[in-house]
């Protein structure tokens, strides 16, 4: 992340929550009403935005830059 803040919308803070409370993506889809597709695609944003290629990628990520407390 190279040293620079990175920006989350509602949706994305959120599901960086859940991933870090262990909620698996078909459960995150019931909870937000959206599709498990789209779940994914979020996911997939969260991971490049920071520089991940896993959910406990995003985890350790997130308590690192404090997104996550």
């Amino acid at each position: 992340m190279k040293n620079e803040k990175v920006g989350f919308n509602s949706v994305e803070s959120r599901i960086i929550q859940l991933i870090a409370s262990e909620v698996p993506n078909k459960q995150i889809a019931l909870e937000l009403n959206y599709s498990q597709r789209m779940v994914e695609y979020y996911i997939s944003n969260i991971s490049k935005k920071l520089e991940v290629h896993t959910r406990v990628g995003i985890v350790v990520k997130a308590f690192q830059n404090n997104i996550l407390h």
